[in-house]
This record gives C-alpha cells, structure tokens and sequence, in this order.
C-alpha cells in the first residue's frame, strides 16, 4: 500500500545549471508541491498504514527549512533546478520517514507568457496569466518569515471588456515582473499582494487599458482583488 501527501512551500532561486537562461539565472522565485508518498502495510488494529497527520508534520520539519527561503543558499542544495530540490528533499525526508517511498516536486507556476481567456457574459471577458518572481517585505520585523527573499507563482486576473484584446499590451507587463525581484521594479518596493494589484492597476491604466477588476492571488489560498479604485481583500495580503 502506497499513501500520498501533498503539501507546499514558497521559494526563491537562480538557476546555476548548464541549461540554464539569462531569465532564469536572474534571482525569481516559484510556489512548489510537494507530494511524499509511504509505502507500507496496513496496521489491522487502526486500518491505516499511518496517519496523515503524522506525515504531513514530519514532512513540514523538512519542507520548513526550504520554505521562505534562498534555495541557493541551503547546504546540499547545489543548482536548485526541480530536480536538485527533489533530490535534496528525499535525502532529508528518508531518515524521519524511513517507509520513504519518495517524493514528486511540482512548480506550480507558468514557465511562459500563456494567457487564458475567458467569457463571464456577454459583456465582459476575464484575461488569466502567470508568472515566477521573488519578494520580500521590508516593513515586516525581522521575525517575520515573509520578510526574508522568498518567492511565488503569482496568478493574475484582469477583467475588463474585450480582455482579449489588451492581450499585448498586458504581455508588456508581465515580462516586467516574470522572473524578476520585484522588490527593485520602482513602485514596488514593498510588495504585497494589495499593493501590487494598485501597481498593476496603474500600469494597465498606463497603457490606456480599461478594466473592471484586478484579482493577484499568490498562493493556492490566498489573493486579493481590487475592484476599479477600491480594493477588497480576499485572504491573507502577506507573502
């Protein structure tokens, strides 16, 4: 019997391989899955082969020391492509886990401009897109995790009429923000989810595209939405 669980961590990183690009060796960032499986027999007394629980936190113990951080900068790390870092997490997991069947590492971000749209009615459109950065937050104090460089795949929402049609003008600003710090882009030096949906907003309005709303979500759990000139929050705004 094999059990599976899943759990995710935010990083940055510079990709240092052989294969590696000019825009991948700039200093980004990627929200990571992590899927640990066990391999076992079932406990006939309970009717399990381990509680989920029980994985998931010793797995964390691990997956915390990747987790808002440089990976470059982990001992045994050495070019932080997925690989490496599924390599690193087997090696790390096997001695708490000893039923280690292995572990799967996903970037869960867009590698390239790919945007999806989409009709909401007859009048409106939604243009969906991605992209891999680094941040942190420096009005936070120290203790706080999302003040160190870490890094996520952001999703970006844009509703507006004809969405589709501000595709190329939209593309202009992803390539400003994928791959990047998005702490040295001036006007985001402190940039949270809320501020970098007032950024964009700005941008497109730069750009003379009109829109309904904004939604940047930075985590599976997490977004904020901003809605014209006023902005909701939906979740939590810290990296």
């Amino acid at each position: 019997m094999i059990i599976e669980c899943k759990l995710t961590f935010e990083a940055a990183h510079r990709n240092t391989s052989a294969q590696s690009t000019a825009r991948t060796r700039r200093l980004h960032g990627h929200s990571y899955e992590v899927t640990v499986a066990i391999e076992g027999a079932i406990n006939p007394a309970i009717g399990w082969m381990m509680d989920f629980a029980d994985v998931k936190d010793r797995a964390n113990e691990v997956i915390d020391r990747l987790d808002h951080h440089i990976l470059n900068d982990i001992a045994g790390i050495i070019d932080s492509t997925r690989e490496d870092v599924e390599r690193w997490l087997s090696c790390a997991l096997r001695p708490i886990l000893p039923s280690l069947h292995g572990c799967r590492v996903t970037i869960l971000g867009e590698r390239n401009w790919s945007p999806v749209i989409a009709r909401l009615d007859s009048r409106s459109e939604r243009l969906r897109f991605g992209f891999d950065a680094a941040h942190f937050l420096p009005t936070l104090p120290d203790t706080h995790k999302c003040r160190r460089i870490h890094g996520h795949s952001f999703r970006v929402a844009v509703t507006a009429i004809q969405a589709g049609q501000l595709a190329d003008r939209v593309r202009e600003i992803y390539e400003s923000v994928d791959h990047k710090l998005l702490n040295e882009i001036p006007g985001l030096q402190n940039p949270t989810s809320e501020l970098l949906a007032e950024w964009l907003s700005r941008e497109l309005k730069h750009r003379k595209c009109n829109f309904e709303e904004i939604i940047v979500a930075e985590t599976c759990t997490s977004s904020c939405r901003l809605i014209a000139s006023n902005l909701m929050k939906a979740g939590n705004s810290a990296g």
